[in-house]
């Protein structure tokens, strides 16, 4: 009988071990969003503690190069279970958690030469610049997976900060408070871009943000749960707040 006893027990505490194991992400430096030198990690790093910490779960993030957070995440035994914040897109190989808040992408231009409204027919016409593997505004990849748009790539919304602010580019696809956020707060872009760049409002688009697990029946479970107590710590905090 006790070795039965100990046989549940030690069955039971490697269960518990399993279940208290951290659930490892990857995620990207886009303030105010997420970044590693964000205070708590940026508003959406805190959302998930806040919602893996109701699931008696901890989480733990590692800051990437976005293509490489994603790279990391997707082959089965990755270091990762998943990566966030992700727009919603589709990927066999991940699955999405409802939505974690929005993002509303548009334009950074120059202040000295404003380009107006834009349309998807003007854009041809200028020299636009894009984040590799960023998804973009629809109509955007649309067009560049037509041909119809040749964009210049860069590692960084700063970098396109910078090119639209010393006029290699004309406009570059941004994020409304990345850009806002690292005109305030980043050093060299306030330097040089301060007064000299802004966003241009006429052709935007909502996208909302999502953590993305690798599709794995596991994380489909994860996926459920994480649902549901995210719902309920966003209406915790709508009546708290």
């Amino acid at each position: 009988m006790k070795k039965w006893l100990f046989l549940l027990w030690s069955v039971s505490a490697s269960v518990q071990a399993v279940v208290a194991e951290p659930v490892r992400l990857a995620s990207l430096d886009w303030p105010p969003y997420t970044g590693h030198q964000l205070e708590q990690q940026g508003e959406t790093s805190i959302l998930l503690r806040q919602v893996f910490a109701a699931m008696q779960l901890e989480v733990q993030t590692e800051f990437l190069p976005w293509s490489r957070a994603i790279r990391a995440s997707e082959s089965s035994g990755a270091s990762y279970a998943g990566y966030f914040p992700e727009y919603q897109t589709h990927n066999p190989s991940f699955i999405l958690s409802d939505s974690l808040g929005s993002s509303e992408l548009g334009f950074v231009e120059s202040k000295a030469k404003p380009l107006g409204p834009l349309t998807a027919v003007l854009l041809p016409k200028f020299q636009l610049g894009v984040v590799q593997d960023y998804v973009n505004l629809t109509v955007v990849d649309q067009m560049i997976a037509r041909g119809q748009l040749t964009p210049q790539l860069a590692f960084s919304d700063r970098q396109n900060i910078l090119k639209v602010a010393l006029g290699r580019l004309d406009l570059a696809v941004i994020d409304r408070r990345v850009l806002l956020y690292l005109l305030e707060h980043d050093a060299e872009v306030k330097r040089f871009a301060t007064d000299k760049v802004q966003f241009n409002s006429s052709l935007t688009e909502l996208k909302t943000l999502h953590l993305a697990l690798r599709n794995e029946p596991e994380h489909k479970l994860l996926i459920e749960k994480f649902n549901q107590y995210l719902q309920k710590v966003k209406a915790d905090s709508i009546v708290n707040n």
